[in-house]
């Protein structure tokens, strides 16, 4: 057994360790629709996943260390400085900048020091929350490069914590549009080939056959999925007011529409001949929902009802199955195992915002959708 830290010191050190990963999920959540690079808001929306989660058991582990965990105070003055350069960026490159090249390795080399000086046996908890931490953290910087500046000078996690302060988050202003790479072309209408008759045909949703139909068709729906993972990180940007399970949903809705959209990416080139940015995109769809309120956002994105959404999938699934395209269909049945959760978000926090009243948020939901109550049921 070695002296290691006491338990106020660890306390100090993951209360530092608290504050720098919060600010990454905040600001990360801001900037990921503005950054126009494809590939950069993939590992954004997976990132801001990992940290969201890391918040969680940093705070987990701060109660254990009888800290109070939902706020710890605010970081002494030199990471306040460093925050407030991230928070003050003026555009998503000079975020990243900051962000993956000094927070990002301060934490790091603050993580190091910490596994080196703890009592692996008495501190065992935090040997193996910080081991996941750390290489979390290494991953983000192999799989997102950005020029390293001299990290924090010191040790980050040694700064003293002002107790019963708050440092407040710094919210961007509203969005416009989402950015997209220059070889998008983005118009008012969006791709004219995709009509709403070839979403609705009947009492059916319909499901294309037609090669160049399922080449719009699905090129539209990754553009949807960047779309709905914007939104989600807006609304944990623009609410920092939420509990912090509220973040964490997001995040993860986040990455799961992230990662749809990689789902399709690959799909289009590796089974219909296409690649993104083959056909014009537009973000009508995006502003109509991006206009609401918080409550209006969750009651017409996540308010479609699982049977809904279930039936759906399953009847895109038979279709395509039945014209040969089973890898095609193996898609939609991952898209609805993600889809039943995203339901859940919405009714919980749509919930909680109406104060535990979850039949007004049910009322909600139809007075967006215009579904009357015996067509729900």
């Amino acid at each position: 057994m070695t002296p290691g830290f006491d338990v106020d010191e660890g306390a100090v050190r993951f209360s530092n360790y608290f504050h720098v990963l919060r600010e990454l999920v905040h600001l990360g959540s801001g900037w990921l629709a503005l950054e126009p690079r494809l590939e950069v808001k993939y590992a954004l929306g997976d990132h801001l996943h990992d940290d969201a989660r890391s918040v969680s058991k940093v705070k987990r582990r701060l109660y254990e260390l009888r800290t109070p965990s939902e706020y710890p105070g605010a970081p002494a003055e030199a990471l306040t400085a460093l925050l407030d350069r991230a928070a003050a960026a003026p555009d998503a490159a000079t975020y990243l900048a900051v962000a993956y090249g000094e927070l990002k390795p301060a934490l790091i080399a603050a993580i190091a020091l910490h596994l080196d000086g703890l009592d692996p046996l008495v501190d065992e908890p935090s040997l193996r929350l910080l081991t996941q931490l750390r290489h979390r953290q290494e991953r983000h910087l192999t799989e997102l490069p950005v020029p390293a500046v001299a990290p924090l000078e010191g040790d980050l996690g040694a700064l003293p914590i002002r107790l019963r302060e708050v440092r407040e988050l710094t919210i961007l202003p509203p969005l416009d549009d989402p950015a997209r790479d220059a070889y998008v072309t983005v118009t008012p209408e969006g791709d004219p080939y995709l009509t709403e008759a070839l979403y609705v045909n009947g009492d059916e949703n319909h499901v294309p056959s037609d090669p160049e139909e399922q080449r719009h068709f699905f090129h539209g729906l990754m553009d949807a999925e960047l779309c709905a993972a914007e939104l989600m990180a807006r609304n944990s940007h623009e609410h920092p007011e939420m509990p912090w399970d509220f973040h964490v949903d997001m995040a993860r809705q986040c990455w799961d529409e992230i990662r749809h959209a990689e789902i399709h990416d690959r799909l289009m080139t590796s089974e219909l001949d296409c690649r993104w940015g083959d056909y014009p995109v537009g973000f009508a769809y995006f502003r109509s929902i991006y206009a609401l309120d918080l409550l209006g956002r969750l009651a017409l994105f996540n308010g479609t009802s699982e049977q809904q959404a279930m039936w759906r999938h399953s009847h895109r699934r038979k279709v395509l199955i039945d014209l040969g395209q089973d890898r095609i269909a193996r898609v939609f049945d991952y898209l609805l195992a993600d889809e039943v959760p995203h339901v859940h978000n919405g009714r919980r926090w749509g919930t909680h915002l109406l104060g535990g009243d979850e039949a007004a948020y049910r009322a909600k939901v139809r007075e967006l959708r215009a579904v009357p109550e015996t067509q729900e049921a």
